[in-house]
């Protein structure tokens, strides 16, 4: 196990790994290339293995020094967070805010909950993501992002800690096309069984829910595909595909912006949506004044 590492000296290897050389690191670090080569050769010594290959004039990272490269670089940035954060009077800090968003979550919903942080004096610029949970997640888990918006809970198998806040949920209904609707004689929850559903994927625990509710009703239908994304589901709706469920928070908003009619609702299946965000920042106002927000949307 390496410990009692210097990070003085980790520094000034980070330095000549973004200039691209130990000259032009030396002026920035107002050092003489001779202390600086001697410092990262002291560095390679204490880690074991080497950092560059030296090339004629130039260094080139080694495949060790790439990966300790990418450490660095999160090192030093939360390092500079940290400064930016906690020099001056905190509740005024302005900064950027990087959220990552499940493509599974209706966007008219995420407008609603963002709309605050837009207001926000604090917040200079959001810079906002789409994405799959688990990879929203793991960027949030190497600082790249501030906050990740989804709407299933965390996933315990994965290797990496993170807050989960509820901030909401909405009843679930069905929606299609009329044509598809006055194709069939039955009505609903009935003509489940006679048209094709679209659903999310297999792993969501909405089509779990979904597919017990259906069980009770014993009905059976036919499931044309599982979608994880709710605009491309929406989308395919609309284009006669099948019917989908979808959150009734928002059904006047689909009504209007799709060619599609509200067929019924889910009984008792709700779909629940969450933030998540890492433990230093949960203690910031503005996280938890974001949480708080969303949860009285």
């Amino acid at each position: 196990m390496i410990t009692n590492i210097n990070y003085n000296h980790l520094y000034y290897f980070w330095q000549v790994s973004r200039h691209g050389s130990i000259a032009a690191a030396s002026k920035v670090l107002h050092l003489t290339p001779q202390t600086v080569s001697a410092q990262i050769t002291s560095l390679e010594h204490r880690l074991g293995k080497p950092l560059f290959l030296r090339e004629g004039r130039g260094l080139r990272l080694t495949e060790f020094g790439q990966v300790t490269k990418q450490y660095a670089d999160d090192m030093f940035a939360i390092a500079e967070e940290w400064l930016e954060t906690t020099q001056g009077d905190m509740s005024n800090v302005s900064k950027t805010l990087r959220v990552g968003i499940s493509d599974s979550l209706p966007k008219s919903l995420v407008s609603k909950w963002l709309a605050p942080l837009i207001e926000n004096e604090r917040i200079s610029n959001l810079h906002c993501i789409d994405g799959q949970q688990a990879e929203l997640l793991a960027q949030m888990a190497t600082h790249k992002l501030d906050l990740v918006l989804a709407d299933k809970p965390l996933d315990s198998s994965l290797p990496f800690k993170a807050f989960c806040h509820e901030i909401g949920k909405s009843q679930l209904g069905f929606f299609g096309k009329a044509s598809l609707q006055s194709s069939v004689q039955t009505q609903f929850p009935n003509l489940l069984s006679e048209l094709p559903v679209i659903l999310p994927a297999k792993t969501s625990p909405v089509t779990s829910a979904i597919k017990f509710w259906l069980e009770d009703l014993e009905l059976e239908v036919s499931v044309a595909g599982h979608v994880d994304d709710s605009a491309l589901m929406k989308a395919l709706g609309e284009q006669g595909f099948g019917i989908f469920p979808a959150p009734l928070s928002i059904k006047q908003e689909i009504e209007k912006a799709l060619d599609v009619t509200y067929l019924g609702a889910i009984e008792n299946v709700y779909q629940h949506y969450y933030a998540f965000t890492p433990d230093r920042l949960i203690k910031d106002s503005i996280y938890s004044e974001f949480v708080k927000n969303a949860q009285s949307c």
